[in-house]
């Protein structure tokens, strides 16, 4: 058997291909510096994911928090609406022991405080009282409706005419009273009003029959010095004037 010398002149020494080269191709690869654009988007993906969360963060919170309001006004039912008298003024104003004549301008400021109900008031009648409570004149109003967090104003205007003899329900000394309190400087009067109104829930149109009944009491008038003629008055103190609503549910 022959032996095989590396020096032997027919020798060959097989070569490996030159693209085969693991190890060059290895060490090129962890010697290559990045290009430019791959640095740039390795750099902006977590700044955009960071910018993209920073900008959602409020609208969560304010879902989280328009959805708790909404379940719990849901859970409570209707609210009540707002109701504050902004002006009140009297004319004519003409008092003797056995008659009552005035004409009374009133005005509203009407809020709807709900978040998920329309309120439509269905038939709205204006009451002005004496001191002690007695309904001395009457007005209808024109139906309205208030959508969510809306607020209107409201202007009523209610007139008592001369009736022939006693008027009826102005007995017992009221009508004197009143004498003595205009001549003292001030009468005092009260606002009142009969609503029948239907609750709507916006998205599920569920309806509610409610029957309220705003008073806004205890309203001193003074009449402007010699104005006895024309017999004008305007409501002293501060404006405007919350009024107390109970409200019944049918």
């Amino acid at each position: 058997m022959a032996s095989f010398s590396p020096s032997s002149k027919h020798a060959i020494v097989p070569l490996l291909p030159v693209s085969y080269q693991p190890n060059s191709i290895k060490s090129q690869s962890n010697n290559t510096p990045r290009s430019s654009s791959t640095m740039k988007a390795s750099w902006w993906t977590p700044t955009i994911a960071t910018f993209i969360l920073l900008i959602s963060l409020p609208f969560l919170f304010v879902g989280i928090i328009a959805g708790s309001r909404i379940r719990r006004e849901l859970s409570l039912g209707p609210q009540a609406p707002l109701v504050q008298i902004t002006a009140l003024s009297v004319h004519k104003f003409n008092v003797s022991e056995t008659n009552l004549t005035a004409e009374w301008d009133v005005k509203f400021r009407m809020e709807n405080p709900n978040l998920v109900s329309y309120i439509s008031f269905d038939r709205v009648e204006g009451f002005i009282l004496s001191e002690d409570t007695v309904p001395l004149a009457i007005k209808s109003i024109e139906p309205f409706e208030l959508t969510m967090r809306t607020e209107k104003e409201v202007h009523m205007r209610v007139a008592m005419n001369k009736w022939d003899g006693e008027q009826p329900a102005l007995k017992q000394g009221v009508l004197e009273k009143m004498m003595k309190d205009r001549e003292t400087g001030g009468v005092r009067f009260g606002v009142q009003m009969a609503i029948w109104a239907t609750y709507r829930t916006g998205w599920l149109w569920k309806r509610q029959h409610v029957i309220m009944n705003p008073q806004c009491l205890d309203l001193p008038v003074a009449f402007v010095p010699g104005t006895t003629t024309i017999g004008f008055g305007i409501l002293m103190g501060a404006v405007p004037r919350t009024c107390y609503v109970p409200m019944l549910a049918d």
